[in-house]
């Protein structure tokens, strides 16, 4: 049986989310825009959703886009300021630290729109150094600000609410937008009380299906929509809104945050029991991820086993984890964010990320620990 430690790349989705979903899309499938009764039946069922969706989100209702996943919602953040008839800087402020999502969006309206995007390092615990921060916000004036709020390799949280007070000591007219793909689940979130205008979420990372994401826009930021068609979502994202999807994102959103608490106490246990296992085993090993980082990622380096090596040992003995060298499973350069640690000797390559969740157990760490150390005993140099 496979024993997975890949959270952050995606979750499992629990049983009850399935017959939920199963059974909404067997009685709730119908055309929200036809003007019979079933029809409006499912325009009011998405309206009750997105007020639990916000609700939860600390949100407006009226502040909530639907969307495939975070990539579209991301590209709808970022472009949809640039396209819109705001005031234009032609400059964007981000951070070395971001997802490719994000940092692909740029290079495209870098390339094609004439930008200026201006990237702030990191410290070397992952998050953004606020005083160069603060250096940039002095010296320009920006479209907009988009920063992770928590790293996806690392684990490490970006100081939203100190960012938030520079920009308004600063730039308070400064839009801010979070990749908040990684908080949902792991940090408390609420969109009204960080004071940012806009965030992105993809529901695959907390156990709701695949294709499924937010948008949340405050009421007084502009956007240009990039899907135009028959106006749904309040023409801010047009085409045939799913009731079943949208009903499920909610019910595995009011999980989430109905078993908060107990989850994360669950991941913290797991946590301190994968790092008692290693000191018992005497494993030579790393932690990278910063002590605050969240519990659910623990980016470990094995100085003397490449990652991709370890990876695929373990893969063998049917336990999967990722590396933290790589930005996907599909490219192999460095990760950017792992490079600026400046960890000697090429270290970022020995990194691996166990990435936790409520599903784990004491005795898959255990097995995980106990396979590491057969691959180092006879692979390490």
């Amino acid at each position: 049986m496979t024993v997975y430690f890949d959270h952050a790349a995606t979750n499992f989705i629990d049983q009850d989310v399935i017959d939920f979903l199963a059974k909404e899309l067997v009685n709730n499938n119908y055309n929200p825009a036809a003007r019979y009764t079933s029809g409006i039946e499912a325009a009011f069922s998405i309206e009750r959703s997105v007020s639990k969706i916000a609700s939860t989100l600390g949100a407006k209702t009226e502040e909530v886009i639907i969307t495939s996943g975070a990539t579209e919602s991301i590209n709808t953040a970022l472009k949809g300021i640039v396209f819109a008839p705001n005031p234009k800087h032609k400059r964007i402020l981000s951070s070395s630290g971001e997802h490719p999502a994000t940092t692909e969006t740029l290079k495209f309206i870098e390339k094609q729109l004439g930008y200026t995007i201006d990237y702030c390092p990191l410290n070397n615990q992952g998050v953004v150094e606020l005083n160069q921060l603060e250096e940039f916000l002095i010296a320009h004036d920006y479209d907009l600000l988009t920063l992770i709020q928590v790293n996806n390799v690392l684990g490490s949280v970006n100081p939203v609410e100190k960012i938030v007070k520079l920009r308004n000591q600063l730039r308070p007219n400064l839009p801010i937008h979070l990749d908040a793909v990684q908080s949902l689940a792991k940090i408390p979130f609420d969109f009204e009380n960080l004071g940012i205008q806009l965030a992105s979420f993809s529901l695959h990372k907390i156990g709701g299906p695949k294709g499924s994401g937010i948008l949340l826009k405050s009421e007084d930021t502009r956007i240009e929509p990039l899907i135009h068609g028959g106006g749904q979502q309040n023409n801010l994202r047009s085409g045939t809104e799913n009731p079943a999807f949208v009903a499920t994102m909610a019910y595995v959103l009011e999980k989430m945050q109905r078993d908060f608490s107990r989850n994360n106490s669950h991941v913290v246990e797991l946590k301190q029991h994968l790092i008692s296992q290693l000191e018992q085993a005497r494993i030579n090993y790393q932690i990278i991820s910063p002590q605050d980082a969240v519990p659910q990622i623990v980016s470990i380096c094995f100085p003397e086993l490449r990652a991709e090596t370890l990876l695929n040992i373990l893969n063998k003995e049917q336990i999967e984890v990722s590396i933290g060298s790589a930005c996907s499973s599909k490219k192999s350069e460095r990760n950017q964010v792992l490079k600026q640690l400046n960890l000697l000797n090429n270290l970022d390559q020995y990194v691996i990320r166990i990435s936790l969740d409520k599903n784990n157990t004491k005795t898959e760490i255990n097995n995980l620990v106990k396979n590491v150390k057969i691959a180092l005993d006879k692979y390490a140099v």
